[in-house]
């Protein structure tokens, strides 16, 4: 072993030891810097075992190939058992992130929009009010009032997750249920990888790939978001028509269908996968053809039934294309209207964040690629940056087709043989980049591990005491991040909210406030301070009981 590997092994060892020191104590001071975020730790150390195992490779390194190795070692099991390494990364990422997803909320880091409005829209459900809520704009419920969630969104399949909270009162079930469901995506990663490539090791890799994924990362950390749930729908879909399973692959889509009217996206996506990377022209038409009728009978029959107007959510994001989907859909057809608002800097970033944890795989199958095509154009059109953030909900509409992209072009580039020797060197570098772009993009993650992240800070010991006080009927109006704690109960909003003052058909009022103290000047006149744990403050109406 030469120097320089000594000394990259020993920068290695110091950064894993230094992650290990932020995780449990919350920071690491080093001479004229203190550190406070394990993830550029983690960052560091990505980059210092790529060099090494650059630099083992280009030296030839017998310790590398040495049989007792790490390397050799981790190799020769995901060789020999790749189905107990996809279950057990599946078993890992389910533990690691719910215990995030948890700690999270418990420190008051999830919101109102969207874990508050889909635990109160379900906890109505479950108590028998149908598909309500306080907290979106005006509808039609005829027993809450003037509210309907369908009116904002329609996601009928949140009837599957109604005995949850019955069961365990709360947010927590919503979050690991999630959690669970993402994770089991890994499974039909490595189904549907075997079954193309016929090879075990490079399906488990790919399986390990889709479960450090950032963009999934970031879904699965951004509370909950019915959308998410179409990633494993759609490669179990994928999966089930190449195994001949038609009515399973239809049963998912149909799952698909139910998150949210703009699921309709991945499944004209679909669609185009069937016609383009299996050939079957009429079944993919179908498919894409019900999409569209299924998106039509949502935002122009349904949902303005349910809000009482014509449909509107989102559609501001696109403005520029027009005011309704009619009008968008001309536009598409005019690339002088859209093309600036899409080359531009950070949306060629937000493709390169997409495509660079999969090593760009996805570029050598461009009939797959071309699956993803749908839900790329809804982000890439889009003003908002949200929507083109390579961690944001809106790329479940992208991964999936990425991820079968990223199968199909491996499974292309083991067939090529333009040059032997250089293809021999192929797969490792690729899996070396894919591994460092996956590690670099999803670091963030490691910060939620931190001892300071998960313990409570006086700010919320205060928050969680004046919630204790608030009567569990009682019709609250709370901070955006306390919503999720609040939901269970017929009335809660997202102060400040003119509902305050309004009488609900079934008697309900705004009873308490529950805020930081600055927004005093905000609370209407006929509240009256009922407890202060500072900075938070509880108001009470003056009348309520």
């Amino acid at each position: 072993m030469t120097a320089l590997a000594r000394l990259l092994d020993g920068l290695g060892v110091a950064l894993v030891a230094g992650i290990v020191v932020v995780l449990a104590t919350g920071q690491l001071r080093l001479p004229g810097v203190t550190v406070t975020r394990a993830e550029n730790l983690l960052v560091a150390l990505a980059f210092v075992v790529a060099v090494r195992a650059a630099f083992s490779a280009w030296t030839r390194s017998a310790a590398v190939r040495a049989p007792g190795s790490l390397a050799s070692r981790a190799l020769d099991l995901l060789r020999s058992h790749p189905r107990r390494v996809v279950v057990a990364g599946a078993a890992v990422y389910a533990v690691v992130m719910s215990f995030i997803v948890l700690t999270r909320h418990r420190a008051l880091e999830t919101h109102a929009f969207d874990l508050g409005v889909y635990l109160h829209t379900i906890w109505n459900i479950a108590t028998g009010n149908g598909a309500a809520t306080t907290l979106t704009p005006p509808g039609s419920h005829p027993v809450l009032g003037t509210l309907h969630e369908w009116g904002e969104h329609f996601s009928p399949v949140l009837y599957l997750l109604v005995p949850l909270p019955l069961v365990w009162p709360g947010a927590g079930p919503l979050l690991l249920a999630q959690t669970l469901i993402l994770a089991a995506g890994s499974l039909a990663v490595f189904a549907f990888a075997r079954r193309r490539l016929d090879d075990p090791t490079a399906a488990a890799m790919f399986a390990v790939l889709y479960l450090v994924n950032p963009s999934l990362h970031g879904i699965n950390v951004r509370d909950i978001h019915p959308q998410a749930f179409a990633i494993p729908l759609i490669m179990a879909a994928a999966l089930a028509v190449d195994a001949g399973r038609y009515g399973w692959c239809a049963a998912a889509l149909v799952l698909v269908l139910g998150c949210r009217e703009d699921a309709t996206i991945p499944v004209i996506g679909f669609g185009l996968w069937l016609m383009l990377a299996r050939r079957r022209w009429a079944a993919g038409l179908a498919v894409a053809a019900v999409s569209l009728a299924v998106l039509a009978l949502d935002v122009y029959v349904l949902m303005p039934h349910w809000s009482g107007g014509r449909y509107r959510h989102m559609l501001d994001r696109w403005v520029y294309l027009g005011t309704s989907l009619d009008q968008i859909a001309v536009s598409l057809v005019q690339p002088w209207r859209w093309w600036r608002a899409v080359v531009t800097p950070p949306k060629i970033v937000y493709v390169l964040a997409m495509l660079a944890p999969v090593g760009f795989l996805p570029l050598a199958a461009p009939a797959a690629l071309a699956a993803a095509l749908p839900g790329l154009a809804m982000n890439l059109l889009a003003t908002d940056s949200v929507l083109f953030h390579y961690r944001s909900q809106y790329q479940a509409f992208v991964l999936p087709f990425v991820m079968l992209a990223a199968v199909e072009g491996y499974r292309w580039l083991t067939t090529f043989r333009w040059h032997e020797r250089v293809w021999r060197a192929g797969p490792a570098v690729l899996a070396r980049i894919r591994m460092l772009a996956s590690v670099v993009l999803t670091a963030r993650t490691i910060n939620d591990l931190t001892v300071t992240r998960v313990r409570l800070t006086p700010d919320q010991r205060a928050a969680y005491e004046l919630m204790a006080r608030i009567p569990p009927g009682a019709t609250v109006s709370a901070h955006d991040r306390l919503v999720p704690h609040l939901a269970t109960r017929p009335g809660v909003f997202l102060f400040p909210a003119g509902d305050l003052q309004r009488t609900l058909p079934n008697g309900v009022q705004g009873e308490y406030i529950l805020e930081r103290g600055q927004v005093a000047a905000q609370v209407p006149p006929d509240y009256v301070v009922a407890a202060r744990e500072e900075p938070w403050v509880l108001w009470r109406r003056r009348n309520a009981q």
